[in-house]
């Protein structure tokens, strides 16, 4: 398998058929155009995370976890409960209702983060992005173990110090570890449809 040429937009991970506002937790990794190096400076990282931190208080159901900003992209494990509930009693679909779809909560991080940085490139001289920050899509996965979830994490932690074998570096070498995560991540099977929960950080 070429991971090198998989793009973090490509949508064959997406469970057909799977509800993405039930409660459960995410992986989520977002990228800017064609790997542009847009997120390598510590202003733009800073307006990031503060944008990423206040998703809870724009979706009251969201609960975040680990986060990175890489030079040319984010990863991130989101979870999404449903408001007054936690993720074992939220059975029934009123319940399920009230939490938002996932694509909603990237379409408001996406669209927040952007419009900040065109005011940085007005007011600061940030440099210019080419018509879009992010890319159209991302990428996401289901996350349907503890096992898996604390798998992502170490991932998540340790991006930063192994960028040089990062799938998403245009001048990276893939080693056997970026590899094998992939790999694992893209050979999980189906979760099916009806499946409401997972683990998620206490």
């Amino acid at each position: 398998m070429n991971i090198k040429n998989k793009k973090c937009n490509r949508q064959s991970i997406r469970l057909h058929g799977y509800n993405y506002s039930y409660p459960g937790a995410y992986f989520i990794t977002i990228c800017t155009p064609e790997q542009k190096m847009l997120l390598k400076f510590k202003y733009v990282q800073v307006m990031i995370h503060s944008v990423w931190n206040s998703l809870p208080d724009r979706f009251p159901s969201v609960k975040l976890d680990e986060f990175v900003i890489m030079p040319n992209h984010v990863h991130a494990i989101l979870c999404i409960n449903t408001v007054g509930a936690d993720l074992v009693s939220a059975r029934n679909k009123a319940d399920l209702v009230s939490a938002p779809p996932l694509s909603r909560i990237i379409q408001a991080f996406k669209s927040i983060t952007t419009y900040k940085y065109i005011l940085g490139v007005k007011i600061n001289n940030w440099p210019m992005f080419n018509k879009r920050l992010w890319q159209r899509n991302y990428y996401d996965h289901i996350i349907r173990s503890e096992e898996s979830l604390n798998c992502i994490r170490e991932y998540i932690i340790n991006n930063p110090t192994r960028w040089e074998f990062d799938k998403e570096n245009p001048r990276g070498k893939i080693d056997k570890k970026e590899e094998d995560f992939w790999k694992e991540i893209h050979s999980q099977p189906k979760i099916r449809a009806d499946i409401k929960s997972a683990p998620t950080r206490r």
